[in-house]
């Protein structure tokens, strides 16, 4: 078991790796996003602008195309249902494009979940692991002062015994002794 300071340099050091791993995939999800979606909206422009483009050539070219051929101007026709028709599925890209986006972030939102519940057993236990080893700390101290303290009275009180018997020899000997 490590100490209060050990526990909360892991414990740091865990959310920090979470916080890193949650900010990498937040950022990956989101590039993704956002290249889909310039995907997306590229394809949009460069068939928007194909199909303005067809439809302002397309009644030159049929007349000049069909002019004494029916075959061909059905053929016309049929090009120009298929690429209005092609223009039509863009939203629905556009709306599978934000849904792959949004799956992209579940998994992300749960792992940040999941390491924010761990994040906090782990502050949890640490907290109770450090308060532990401060009562302890503090019990062990309290049992060593009061050894010292008894240690030091029976100092003290064995100086004075001995403070006591040297003045009572030193008056019997003042007293015992013949005067000048």
């Amino acid at each position: 078991m490590g100490s209060a300071s050990e526990m909360t340099g892991q414990t740091a050091d865990r959310t920090q790796q979470a916080a890193r791993s949650v900010q990498e995939s937040t950022g990956q999800a989101a590039d993704t996003a956002r290249q889909a979606a310039g995907k997306v909206a590229d394809t949009a422009r460069q068939t928007a602008g194909q199909a303005g483009e067809a439809a302002r050539q397309a009644p030159g070219q049929a007349v000049r195309q069909t002019q004494g051929n029916p075959l061909a101007a059905g053929l016309i026709a049929f090009g120009a249902g298929l690429l209005t028709a092609s223009l039509l599925p863009t939203s629905q890209a556009e709306e599978q494009a934000a849904e792959r986006a949004g799956q992209a972030v579940e998994p992300v939102k749960q792992a940040a979940l999941e390491s924010a519940q761990q994040l906090k057993e782990d502050a949890t236990q640490a907290g109770r692991q450090a308060a532990q080893e401060v009562k302890d700390t503090a019990s062990e101290a309290t049992r060593a002062t009061k050894e010292e303290a008894g240690e030091q009275a029976g100092h003290v009180t064995e100086q004075a015994r001995r403070s006591a018997q040297t003045a009572a020899e030193e008056a019997r000997g003042q007293t015992g002794s013949p005067g000048p």
